[in-house]
């Protein structure tokens, strides 16, 4: 019979065999997950063993920028070359958040943090020191005023601001008065004149100046000034250089001379002995006495006089343009014109003398010995709508361009409370608790869900040494089955 008992020893001992080698495989796998999945070094670990903080500029971050550039071409009218730049913002942001820093923060969150979600501890503290956060907001300036503003990056983005400025004066230019023949060259030349690479990148730097102090908490208050009175000269330069061309010549010439004649001439004007003079010989013959080089002169009198006005270095526009030598000249060309018409026998030294007077008292003297321009044509010629933006433009240029807190806190509008929260980080640290976490969650049902995981998990780490147990009651019971 001790054969059958064998038999029967063995048939039972086999099934805790393999019972034990399921126990132990289960133990030693919760184990495992214990010592990685739940242990705040393994993520460290594995962080580090990937190199993840230098691959967040080497791979992430570039990827970004050209996703970033996709949805520029496809939603906006402005491109940018990112991929001129990537490598500077790369770098800026490198040294901004330095990956040595980026691990210390990380790992220092989740030494803090996952010991709390796997029911270690009832509290958590995560803390980033004002300090540390307000020497990465000075990297931040210092990097934006010395790498992009000076470096290469800034000079690409100036050069695609310039060109798409360029591009949109010149779709624009069937809104001009008159027509004239600009090229993107022009009007780009223009541009870099009146905003020139170096004037911009001061007025950034003052900026980053101004509001650095507020960001940190240092000053509640900022004020960005732009001051644009020395561009209101390069303006100007940039205005004449780019309309000195034939163009705005006959349109002065028909603002100023066409009109006049037309509204007191006749069609033809009667002179003696037969002559008559059209008004289109009239007006090309005075033409003649307005040579191009004069006009333009006076354009740029007329030009420095609104200068001068937008400066607010005076109250009102009076430019006067002195027509009494080019009338003198006009008698003697219309003069020679009627006499000319005379039949021969008639051309007697008294008979010039006679058409001479009949054209000064017909003709010049119908016409104003000087042209004023003031202020109110200016305002006549920008529209009514735009008086207001003329005032407010003085305003500006005698005073500055400012940008205070409060337009910024305007145009944030429900973002405000975000801003101030940012403040109040940098200023005093930023520290995040389990009641931060708990009133982020704030719904009932998660909030429970989170508590019953955390007690779960952290009952079966305490009570995981016992689990042991239970294989080895198993091998001790196979061993005295053996037995």
């Amino acid at each position: 019979m001790k054969w059958l008992g064998r038999i029967l020893t063995t048939i039972l001992t086999i099934p805790m065999i393999i019972g034990f080698i399921l126990l132990l495989i289960i133990v030693l796998l919760f184990t495992q997950v214990n010592d990685t999945v739940l242990n705040a070094g393994f993520y460290n670990h594995q962080m580090r063993k990937a190199d993840i903080y230098n691959f967040v500029y080497d791979e992430l971050l570039p990827a970004a920028l050209d996703e970033a550039e996709e949805e520029m071409d496809d939603s906006s009218d402005f491109t940018m070359d990112i991929s001129a730049i990537k490598d500077d913002i790369v770098s800026a942001a490198r040294e901004i958040l330095p990956p040595e820093w980026l691990r210390e923060k990380v790992e220092l969150a989740t030494n803090s943090i996952i010991p709390y979600f796997l029911g270690d501890t009832d509290e958590f503290t995560y803390t980033l020191e004002p300090s540390d956060l307000q020497q990465r907001i000075d990297a931040a300036a210092e990097v934006t005023k010395e790498d992009i503003l000076r470096g290469d990056a800034f000079t690409s983005i100036y050069d695609d601001g310039m060109s798409y400025l360029a591009d949109e004066l010149l779709e624009n230019l069937d809104e001009m008065p008159y027509s004239i023949t600009l090229t993107k060259e022009d009007i780009e030349s223009s541009l870099r004149t009146v905003g020139s690479k170096e004037w911009i990148i001061s007025q950034a730097e003052a900026a980053i100046d101004s509001v650095k102090p507020y960001i940190t908490g240092e000053s509640d208050e900022f004020t960005i000034t732009i001051h644009l009175k020395d561009r209101v000269d390069a303006a100007a330069d940039a205005v004449l250089n780019l309309f000195s061309r034939e163009e705005t010549y006959n349109y002065l010439l028909e603002e100023m001379i066409t009109p006049t004649i037309e509204a007191n001439l006749g069609a033809i004007v009667n002179l003696p002995f037969g002559i008559t003079l059209s008004r289109e010989e009239i007006d090309s013959t005075i033409r003649e006495v307005l040579p191009e080089p004069w006009v333009q002169a006076r354009l740029s009198e007329l030009v420095n006089g609104i200068v001068v006005y937008v400066k607010e270095e005076t109250d009102s526009i009076k430019v006067t343009v002195d027509l009494a030598d080019r009338k003198a000249n006009a008698l003697d060309a219309l003069t020679d014109l009627a006499y000319q018409k005379l039949p021969a026998q008639f051309r007697t030294p008294h008979n010039y003398q006679e058409v001479e007077v009949v054209v000064e008292r017909e003709i010049l003297a119908k016409i104003p010995d000087q042209w004023v321009y003031t202020d109110d044509d200016l305002r006549q010629s920008i529209g009514e709508e735009n008086e207001d933006f003329l005032d407010e433009a003085r305003d500006w240029v005698s005073e500055g361009w400012t940008f205070t807190e409060v337009d910024l806190l305007d145009e944030l509008d429900d973002s405000e409370e975000t801003l101030e929260d940012v403040r109040g980080w940098i200023e005093s640290g930023y520290t995040l608790t389990e009641t931060d976490l708990r009133e982020e969650i704030s719904d009932g049902e998660n909030l429970d869900a989170l508590d019953t995981a955390r007690q779960w998990m952290g009952t079966g780490r305490t009570w995981l040494w016992a689990f042991w147990l239970i294989p080895f009651i198993f091998l001790f019971v196979i061993g005295f089955s053996g037995g």
